[in-house]
């Protein structure tokens, strides 16, 4: 079997059925649509009174974060591949551009934030936001946007970017807090002086 055939079989299993729960449905449109946003803004207000530990984890992962979804950009623009509804494969539950599927870029968010934890001390945490980040994959895949190798292929970005970043990332976390740090506290100082942020 080659993986075009494999990737159109997983898609037809994991996509939403003809007579599929409303509850299904509406719980799958919500982790693909809206789960991006609550995990952004979570981490963004967890920066104001997260210690100095945490708040380099943050970092760390909004670092890594970016340059995979640059690179996940990149690829998608130069491959083009075809999104399911693109293909008039399956049914789709929510509106998308036609853009390039491979890879995801919801994946690569969510993967390169759990790396970036999974690579860490906080292993633990990582091992929780992979196993969302694979939910987010079945949610994309269930309202039809993204076919199963988009996921794998974001899944792998991300790993090899946190992978290939974490030695740069030892070597240079003290610096890059320090400079973040200096920013932050410039620009928030009355709000820590006041001890309403950290």
């Amino acid at each position: 079997m080659s993986i075009e055939s494999l990737n159109l079989d997983l898609f037809s299993l994991l996509n939403v059925p003809q007579q599929a729960s409303p509850v299904i449905m509406h719980y799958a449109i919500f982790i693909a649509r809206d789960l991006v946003y609550l995990l952004l803004g979570y981490f963004t207000l967890f920066w104001f009174y997260a210690s100095k530990n945490s708040k380099a984890l943050i970092l760390k992962a909004f670092i890594f974060c970016c340059i995979a979804l640059s690179i996940s950009e990149l690829m998608s623009y130069l491959v083009q591949t075809p999104r399911p509804f693109v293909m008039h494969v399956g049914q789709t539950l929510i509106a998308h551009e036609a853009t390039g599927s491979f890879p995801s870029n919801h994946m690569t968010i969510f993967s390169s934030i759990a790396f970036a934890y999974y690579f860490s001390a906080r292993r633990d945490i990582g091992k929780l936001l992979l196993a969302v980040a694979w939910l987010v994959a079945w949610s994309r895949i269930y309202v039809g946007v993204h076919f199963p190798i988009d996921m794998v292929g974001a899944f792998i970005l991300s790993w090899m970017v946190n992978l290939a970043g974490l030695k740069l990332w030892n070597h240079y976390q003290e610096k890059l807090m320090s400079w973040v740090m200096w920013i932050y506290q410039k620009l928030f100082n009355s709000l820590i002086q006041k001890g309403l942020i950290k």
